[in-house]
């Protein structure tokens, strides 16, 4: 099992599916992260990897939870987004 959690958003226009790798533990003392801190990581990584100009799209954004075996049935078109918390993919 990974130290990533998976979530997966599409956007209705334009057609866009993304997917966010977040860590689910701080890297600096392993503890886990909560599953609020985690969505709320997702929701972040995703608002930036796609522009401020979506705010409005995102402000009551929930990206889906899916599992590691969904995530690498995904195939990862360009890479958007890496942070130490999180990575932004769009997918197809």
């Amino acid at each position: 099992m990974s130290d990533s959690a998976y979530f997966e958003y599409g956007l209705v226009l334009p057609e866009e599916r993304y997917l966010i790798e977040v860590q689910t533990s701080k890297p600096e003392s392993g503890e886990l992260r909560s599953s609020g801190e985690i969505e709320g990581i997702a929701k972040e990584c995703l608002l930036l990897a796609i522009g401020e100009g979506h705010a409005d799209e995102l402000k009551d954004v929930r990206p889906n939870p899916i599992s590691e075996s969904e995530a690498k049935n995904l195939t990862k078109v360009e890479e958007l987004l890496r942070r130490p918390d999180g990575v932004v993919y769009l997918v197809e």
